[in-house]
């Protein structure tokens, strides 16, 4: 099939959560099957070489996947370049904790100047006589200046910033509402100083820029996995694009029954839904709730997450591996939505009985200082540590029994794929969307009734006291992603090849 593909996400780093996973495992497979695949992202970083370098070492990202960046792209192609950090005058006074200093010359504070962890200069903020600051220099990896923002004074937020390319020319301005942090005006400059174009927002620049990507291509296909790069797609004028939205969270606000509210971020993605050449969703369940709600969709398909088991086996075909049979992992972002504070209490309950039983939580988030207060005062500190985020989740999992999800929602949980492909078995609430159509009760893993913090808490008690049914739970637990969830080449296939027949009819 001659198709060119484009997935559309806002940004990109190694640390970043499901979407951010899937995302990539969907352009990897892209690539593996020939296409030429490329992921746009919109944000501004002066990181990206080191973020695809540690992806392809870390074994996320094919060699074969192109990274396009928006900005990357306005700046244009350039020589190595690498510059001494500015030499300092001044009077460093450091910053504790946060690896940075405040500069001070003839007693005033005049800069402060923020270093990554490896050591390199970050930004250096100005400061007028007043203390209010002027203006923000950020540097890229090798010590060039790559933006400027000048500062309102009052709001202490940007009014007006400018992009750099390497030799110290602008290629880019935007005119800033401190209030709201949009741009109004956003200007596009050559290289010998004159305007290209003049955008009246960022969103009419990004869109733009992916006109300018796809122009030549006979058949290109864009992928919106993010809810802010749905309106950019929208708003694609090429009528050669197919157009696919792919849909990875609920649907619903919170209750998230039947009848709750459309939830904000997917609004956009459901008021243009049938204009849409494919739209995908990750469960039969949520396809089946929305055709319910909207009525039958002939452009609505199921594509589920997929992951690749990479557990090593005996000779035997057997998985290879040594369990902490007294202990339970839970991997996810630290957020409310997340419910780790159920685990906790539901952990509580798990000692009483299994004195001997351990908790790793595993991942980052604002909710991380809270949970271990929560574990503090309940005196669970022998028995739960709270970690960072996991770098290597198959590890993780294979050194536990058995891992948790109690989240309130889900889209499809990757936590419940990966865990199952490591041979560990889920005990996961029953919610929407994605543990009922992975997890075979008591086959390969445990539903609880969702909130039911009480009963999430015996099955665990079960598996901490039936381990060899936990084991061969997770032997079934393997068997069903190696059948199910492990490839859908051909799936992908037959979506692409009829988003490109539905953009015949619908253009």
């Amino acid at each position: 099939m001659n198709a060119t593909m484009y997935f559309l996400i806002n940004s990109l780093d190694v640390q970043r959560g499901g979407l951010t996973k899937a995302s990539l495992t969907q352009a990897n497979t892209f690539a593996r099957m020939g296409f030429d695949t490329h992921i746009l992202t919109f944000n501004f970083d002066t990181r990206y070489d080191t973020i695809r370098k540690q992806l392809i070492d870390q074994g996320l990202l094919s060699r074969e996947v192109k990274i396009l960046n928006l900005y990357e792209g306005l700046c244009g192609q350039e020589k190595p370049l690498k510059r001494d950090e500015p030499s300092e005058t001044g009077y460093l006074d450091p910053h504790i904790g946060h690896n940075a200093f405040r500069v001070y010359e003839n007693g005033l504070y005049v800069r402060y100047k923020k270093y990554r962890k490896n050591g390199k200069l970050d930004f250096i903020d100005y400061f007028n006589e007043e203390r209010y600051r002027t203006k923000r220099e950020i540097y890229d990896e090798f010590g060039i200046i790559r933006k400027v923002s000048f500062m309102d004074y009052q709001l202490n937020k940007p009014r007006q910033m400018v992009f750099y390319r390497n030799n110290n020319h602008a290629y880019l301005s935007k005119w800033v509402n401190p209030e709201n942090g949009r741009a109004v005006r956003v200007n596009v400059f050559n290289e010998d100083g004159s305007m290209s174009a003049i955008y009246s927002n960022d969103d009419e620049l990004k869109t733009a820029w992916i006109e300018q990507v796809i122009k030549d291509k006979e058949n290109p296909v864009l992928v919106s996995d993010a809810r802010n790069t749905d309106l950019l797609m929208i708003k694609v004028t090429n009528k050669k694009a197919a157009k696919i939205w792919r849909l990875h969270s609920n649907h619903l606000m919170a209750p998230f029954e039947d009848d709750s509210e459309i939830a904000p971020p997917v609004r956009t993605g459901f008021d243009y839904l049938d204009m849409f050449d494919a739209a995908l969703v990750l469960s039969r369940q949520q396809k089946e709730d929305i055709e319910k709600r909207f009525g039958p969709k002939d452009n609505l398909y199921v594509m589920p997450n997929i992951v690749k088991p990479s557990i090593e086996k005996n000779w035997l075909g057997r998985p290879k591996i040594g369990r902490d049979e007294r202990l339970a992992v839970a991997i996810g972002r630290y957020a409310a939505i997340k419910n780790f504070d159920h685990i906790i209490q539901a952990f509580e309950l798990v000692v009483k009985k299994v004195p001997d039983a351990r908790l790793e939580l595993w991942g980052d988030g604002a909710e991380k200082e809270n949970l271990q207060q929560m574990i503090e005062k309940a005196n669970l500190t022998s028995h739960i540590k709270i970690n960072g985020y996991a770098q290597n989740p198959p590890e993780k999992y294979q050194g536990a029994l058995f891992s948790i999800l109690a989240s309130r929602t889900e889209g499809f949980p990757l936590s419940i794929l990966e865990s199952m492909a490591n041979a560990t078995p889920v005990v996961s609430y029953d919610i929407n969307y994605g543990p009922k159509e992975l997890i075979d009760d008591g086959i390969n893993g445990l539903l609880v009734p969702k909130n039911s913090i009480e009963q999430l808490a015996e099955s665990m008690i079960f598996m901490f006291t039936n381990v060899e049914l936990a084991l061969k739970m997770g032997k079934e637990a393997l068997r069903k992603i190696e059948r199910e969830f492990s490839e859908k080449d051909e799936e992908w296939v037959s979506i692409v090849s009829k988003a490109l027949e539905n953009r015949k009819i619908r253009s």
